[in-house]
């Protein structure tokens, strides 16, 4: 029963791992889009454009998990 239940989070772990690293990418851009609007202000728009982009990918691959 114990072996079952080991089993049981395993699985839910090795699951979420996916999630988890939508969510590490998600913060990646927008901290390199932070940064970027740091070192380059006037760029803010089309970086803004970019990381939105971005986020819509990873958070489609996150959806379709």
């Amino acid at each position: 029963m114990l072996f079952l239940k080991a089993a049981k989070i395993i699985a839910t772990s090795v699951v979420f791992l996916p999630l988890a690293g939508c969510a590490l990418a998600t913060g990646v851009i927008f901290s390199s889009l932070v940064r970027g609007v740091a070192y380059a202000p006037e760029q803010e728009g089309s970086m803004f454009t970019y990381a939105m982009l971005g986020f819509g990918l990873v958070e489609t691959y996150a959806l379709m998990l």
